[in-house]
């Protein structure tokens, strides 16, 4: 089913109405204010005669079960399998989009069930299967947040802990309603320039919701991906690898390699020189987890205490090679504590 053929929908949390008869979405920084008839940025929020519906509700476009490392988690229960769901939608217009079928699709390929048959059926098959967690991905949670709000529910009434991959657009007062275990939020740049034309987003808002996550105790892990002459000056990670390591030194920060897609096949693949300088950066600026993606070789997405140097958690791709914190999440030489969620 593409956006076009969508149903009326359900009504929507999160927005209030105008005088005028337009209504006003409150999920994220953009405060769409679609007149009847009219949907927000995201196309999955539509003004119903002056009520917010959300179309969305009950529609999967991606269900699959992840390796926890692909989110990207690399301090969060590693070896384990996350199950994952992704719905229709998205509130970013990012130029490399991977996903851009799903965040603005047009074709037909959306199945449709209730958030206990997802957990009670698919969850359950997953869970035999080794899942120890339950993902939402692929798209933007924040744009299926009714959906995402009742299978978080049903997730933790089954035992799987959730974790939202997310642009970290969203408005920071969702965040304490979702019961979330554990964050990968995407900091795309470190300018609202940059921001503005590549990604149609705010950095402001992403910084904050970084922030209010942490605050609220949900394990966080920040990606940025290096997009050549875009956001990978030196004054530019200085900057973000600083803000993060204000926040905290434990945060952990995936640097992903950018390969052409969507609409910036014309821009070539990251050079290995730009990833490994930004992870020098990184550590630099205080940052003891700093991690390559999208990279293979070397010890790249390892983790090492930042002790001792011992070799912790051994990756290879999606694998796990070797992993000595699954017993006390601390280092076996040192005994230095590892932040993280790892038994």
């Amino acid at each position: 089913m593409s956006f076009d053929r969508l149903p009326q929908g359900r009504p929507a949390l999160m927005w209030e109405s105008l005088a005028s008869g337009a209504a006003v979405c409150q999920l994220c920084f953009r405060s769409c204010k679609p007149a009847p008839g009219q949907r927000g940025f995201c196309q999955v929020r539509l003004n119903n005669a002056g009520q917010l519906v959300t179309l969305n509700y009950g529609y999967t476009g991606a269900i699959s079960l992840d390796p926890v490392e692909k989110k990207p988690l690399y301090h969060f229960f590693p070896a384990s399998l996350t199950f994952s769901v992704g719905a229709p939608g998205c509130n970013l217009a990012c130029l490399g989009c991977q996903n851009h079928d799903l965040s603005r699709p047009g074709q037909d390929y959306f199945g449709q069930a209730s958030p206990s048959d997802i957990i009670s059926q698919l969850g359950s098959l997953a869970r035999q299967r080794g899942a120890k967690s339950f993902s939402m991905t692929y798209s933007e949670p924040t744009v299926f947040y009714e959906y995402a709000l009742d299978l978080g529910l049903e997730a933790a009434k089954n035992g799987l802990p959730v974790i939202w991959v997310t642009n970290g657009s969203m408005n920071p007062d969702i965040l304490a309603k979702l019961n979330l275990a554990a964050m990968n939020i995407d900091l795309k740049g470190f300018t609202e320039d940059f921001y503005r034309q590549v990604t149609s987003g705010s950095l402001a808002q992403v910084l904050t919701n970084i922030e209010k996550a942490l605050s609220l105790g949900i394990w966080v892990e920040v990606t940025t991906l290096l997009i050549p002459g875009l956001n990978d000056s030196q004054t530019d990670l200085t900057n973000l690898a600083r803000f993060l390591a204000s926040l905290s030194p434990d945060l952990p920060w995936h640097i992903s390699r950018f390969f052409p897609r969507h609409r910036q096949r014309d821009i070539p693949p990251t050079p290995v020189s730009s990833l490994l300088l930004a992870r020098e950066i990184g550590r630099r600026e205080g940052l003891k987890y700093v991690y390559l993606g999208n990279l293979q070789g070397q010890d790249f997405s390892d983790t090492f205490c930042p002790s001792c140097g011992k070799r912790l958690v051994g990756r290879d791709g999606y694998a796990i090679s070797l992993n000595l914190l699954a017993e006390s999440g601390a280092c076996p030489k040192c005994q230095t504590p590892i932040p993280g969620r790892w038994t």
